[in-house]
C-alpha cells in the first residue's frame, strides 16, 4: 500500500515537473560527515536521539540528504526528499535515512514512506516534544497525515490531529507487525501571553506472524478493534483475547508557555503508559516533567532547559486481578509478552530512550529509572555550544531489580562554528560514569554543508 501511494505521487512530481521545473522547483539538501577517537564504546548522548545515524559502536558516520520541492500552485506543494547513512556499528554500514514523497496544501499533510523527526530546538530535550517517539530510532517507512494550521473553533480554541500507519520491517521475533497512530492536541489560547496544550497520544503494534507462525488478525474488523482500544474477541490466544487487540502505548501530555519580558518559559508534562491502569493514571507521577526557558535578547544564553525523568511507579508491584487470570502494575514499560522486541526498530529504543528493556554492554534489563536530565545552548563569540547532562539511577525491573541501583552520568558538549562559505565545523565532546560498568570518553570532529 505504502509503495503504491508513493509510486503514484512520484509519478505526479515527475509530471508535473517536468512542465515548469526552471521556475518552480526548487533543491535544497546538506551533507554531513563526524569522527570519534573514543574509548571502547561511544558515550551515551554521542549517539543516542541521532534518528539511527551512529550506535554506541560507531566511530564514524557520513550523511547525505537532498530534497525538491514542487509548488504546484501557492498553496499546493510536492516535495520528495531522500538520504543515507555510511557509518561503522551496524550490521548494515549503508542505510537509507529519508526516503519519502510529501503533499502539502492550506488544509493538510500528507507524508509517504520514512522521514527524520524534526529536532527540538538546539536539541536539548531527552524526549524532542514525544516520550514514545524520540528519534532514537531510525524513521518509521509508513503513511501519515496531519493538518497544516491548527483547526480553529473559537477565537481561543483550536485542534491539532495526526493518524499514521507505519510497517515495522526489521527482523524482529514478530515478523511484518504494523504500528496505528494517532494524536489529537487541544490548544488554548488563555490570552496574547499564555497558552496551554494538552495532546494524547496513541501507538498500537498489531499484526504480524509470531515465530512459531501463527498470523495475528490484521484485517479490517481487526483494524476497528485496534483503533478504539477493543479486545481480541475470539481469536486463539488468550492474552490477546482478553487484553486490548495489540500492544498499546499511549501518552498524555500538558504544555504551558508563558512570554515574559525577559524571555519565554515552557512547562510541561508527558506521562506514558502501556495499559488500563496507565491510561486511568495508576503509575502517576510516571513521565518526564521539565521547564525550559529562553531568555529575551541574551545571546550567551539561548535557552536552559531541565526535565526530571521517573518510571519507577508502573501502577506498582505486579499482583493478580480477581476473576480474569491476569495481572495488575508491574507495567514493564516498552516490553510486551506476544511481540517480543518490544517498543524498538532494528534494535533500536524508539521512545525515552534511557529504558533498556532487553539490556546490552553497559546495563542488564531495565525500564524503572529516575533521572535528572539539564541542558543549556547559546553562542560564545562566533562558537554556538549545546551541552547536556543526565544523572541517572537504574532500578531494572520489578522481577529482576537491579541492587544496588546503577547509577549513571552522561555528559556532552557541542561546539559549532559557521564559515558562511565553506559550512559548518563541530567538535564533540562526551563522558560516561557507571558505577558497575566502565566508563566511556569520546572526542569527535564533523563537518557540514547546507545546499540552498
Amino acid at each position: 500500500m505504502i509503495k503504491k501511494l508513493i509510486s503514484v505521487l512520484l509519478h505526479i512530481f515527475i509530471f508535473t515537473s517536468s512542465i515548469t521545473a526552471q521556475e518552480i522547483l526548487n533543491f535544497s539538501g546538506s551533507l554531513g560527515s563526524i569522527g570519534f577517537i573514543s574509548s571502547d564504546r561511544l558515550p551515551f548522548w554521542s549517539f543516542t536521539n541521532s534518528q539511527g545515524f551512529l550506535s554506541e559502536s560507531s566511530s564514524y558516520g557520513v550523511s547525505a540528504f537532498a530534497k525538491a520541492d514542487y509548488s504546484i500552485s501557492n498553496t499546493h506543494i510536492l516535495t520528495l526528499g531522500t538520504g543515507a547513512f555510511i557509518s561503522d556499528g551496524f550490521d548494515n554500514n549503508i542505510r537509507r535515512s529519508d526516503l519519502y514523497l510529501e503533499y502539502k496544501n492550506q488544509w493538510i499533510q500528507l507524508t509517504a514512506g520514512a522521514k527524520q523527526l524534526t529536532p527540538e530546538t538546539y536539541n536539548l530535550s531527552t524526549i524532542n516534544n514525544n516520550i514514545l517517539q524520540t528519534g532514537n530510532a531510525r524513521p518509521l517507512p509508513g503513511i501519515i497525515i496531519s493538518n497544516t494550521k491548527p483547526i480553529k473553533l473559537s477565537e481561543k480554541f483550536s485542534l491539532d490531529a495526526a493518524l499514521a500507519h507505519y510497517n515495522l520491517n526489521d527482523d524482529r521475533s514478530t515478523k511484518n507487525a504494523q504500528i496505528h497512530y494517532k494524536m489529537i492536541r487541544a490548544n488554548w489560547a488563555i490570552n496574547e501571553s499564555s497558552s496551554l496544550l494538552v495532546a494524547l497520544r496513541h501507538y498500537v503494534q498489531w499484526g504480524g506472524r509470531l515465530s512459531d507462525g501463527t498470523k495475528l488478525p490484521s484485517d479490517l474488523k481487526a483494524f476497528g478493534r485496534v483503533f478504539i482500544g477493543a479486545n481480541g474477541g475470539d481469536i486463539d490466544n488468550p492474552n490477546e483475547a482478553i487484553n486490548a487487540l495489540g500492544n498499546h502505548l499511549g501518552s498524555y501530555s500538558v504544555d504551558y508557555k508563558r512570554t515574559l519580558n525577559s524571555g519565554i518559559l515552557a512547562l510541561y508534562h508527558q506521562s506514558l503508559f502501556d495499559d488500563r491502569s496507565g491510561r486511568e493514571l495508576n503509575n502517576f507521577p510516571d513521565g518526564v516533567w521539565g521547564v525550559n526557558y529562553l531568555p529575551r535578547g541574551s545571546i550567551m544564553i539561548k535557552s536552559i532547559l531541565y526535565e526530571y525523568i521517573q518510571t519507577v511507579s508502573q501502577s506498582g508491584a505486579p499482583r493478580p486481578t480477581e476473576g480474569s487470570g491476569q495481572q495488575s502494575g508491574g507495567d514493564n514499560y516498552f516490553s510486551n509478552s506476544i511481540y517480543r522486541s518490544g517498543w524498538t526498530y532494528e534494535g533500536a529504543v524508539i521512545g525515552l530512550p534511557f529504558l533498556n528493556p532487553f539490556g546490552n554492554a553497559t546495563a542488564p534489563s531495565n525500564n524503572r529509572m529516575i533521572g535528572h536530565h539539564l541542558g543549556i545552548a547559546g553562542s560564545i563569540g562566533k562558537i554556538d555550544y549545546a551541552i547536556k547532562g543526565s544523572y541517572i539511577q537504574n532500578l531494572g525491573t520489578y522481577t529482576s531489580p537491579i541492587k544496588p541501583r546503577q547509577q549513571a552520568l552522561y555528559s556532552h558538549a557541542t561546539f559549532s562554528y559557521d564559515t558562511n562559505i565553506l559550512g559548518i565545523i563541530n567538535l564533540y565532546v562526551g563522558a560516561d560514569y557507571i558505577n558497575d560498568f566502565s566508563n566511556a570518553t569520546s572526542i569527535g570532529i564533523g563537518y557540514k554543508y547546507n545546499l540552498e
